[in-house]
């Protein structure tokens, strides 16, 4: 076991973390000196007089209070403070109720701008649906008209066609 007198560096034989020393408090003949243990000798140190500190368990802890101090609080002195438009500490992030009040205002009004622009916008792309829709209606019954003529057409040709090989087989 290696002792060190307490205003000397102790000088380590390794750097094996399994074997790293451990600086403990020893009293003997009421008088406190530390030493360094590696971690084997800590077993064997056990039934030692040694005294190692422990912290309270936290229902025998006393409460450490709080850091929060209330504007009211004697100590606290709240000043008013003017400072010129350009310093940075003039550039906080509050606001008056005028102020305030302005910004909901312009909130308000560019959101009803941006509302009713997307409303026109969806009102312009319905009726370009509505215009298609009036479009393929009238193209549909164009071709409506055209398939009827075809089939009057051909019905006229298959009538003709059935005559004339009436009239070719009644006179063969």
């Amino acid at each position: 076991m290696t002792t060190s007198p307490p205003d000397s560096t102790p000088v380590l034989p390794d750097a094996n973390p399994a074997t790293m020393p451990i600086i403990t408090t020893t009293t003997t003949n009421s008088s406190t000196a530390p030493s360094i243990f590696s971690s084997s000798d800590m077993e064997d140190a056990e039934t030692d007089t040694s005294t190692t500190l422990t912290r309270p368990t936290l229902d025998r802890r006393k409460s450490s209070g709080t850091i929060i101090v209330p504007r009211d609080h004697p100590d606290v002195e709240i000043r008013e403070e003017h400072f010129p438009p350009g310093d940075a500490r003039a550039m906080s992030p509050r606001r008056t109720s005028v102020e305030v009040e302005k910004l909901g205002r312009d909130t308000r009004l560019a959101l009803q701008k941006a509302t009713f622009s997307h409303a026109r916008t969806l009102q312009s792309g319905l009726n370009a649906l509505a215009e298609k829709i009036e479009m393929v209606k009238s193209d549909h019954e164009k071709l409506e008209k055209q398939n009827v003529a075809l089939q009057d057409y051909i019905g006229g040709l298959t009538r003709s066609m059935s005559r004339t090989d009436l009239a070719g087989k009644g006179k063969k």
